[in-house]
């Protein structure tokens, strides 16, 4: 299930899927006295529409690149007062 988030394929489609959507934020911006460049008022639908659509693949680019530099938590290191170390056991 994991294999199509790390596919190339995958990983294209989401760059198309941002590219498209930022197409279509710059048609759907703000213009004069409140209005979208549509004519409705700003933020009108489409806008929040992609506005979504870009970040739901966008995360995808995100986590793609720096998912190499997440560094995982290390394991706590044990103290003296711990009783799960073995010395202070017997």
């Amino acid at each position: 299930m994991g294999a199509i988030y790390t596919s190339t394929a995958f990983r294209e489609y989401a760059k198309a899927q941002v590219a498209h959507a930022d197409i279509l934020l710059i048609k759907h911006s703000e213009s004069a006295l409140s209005l979208c460049r549509c004519g409705r008022l700003h933020p009108c639908d489409d806008r929040q529409h992609w506005l979504r659509m870009r970040a739901h693949f966008g995360r995808f680019l995100v986590d793609e690149q720096y998912s190499s530099e997440v560094q995982q938590p290390s394991p706590p290191n044990p103290t003296r007062s711990d009783p799960s170390r073995l010395d202070d056991l017997g």
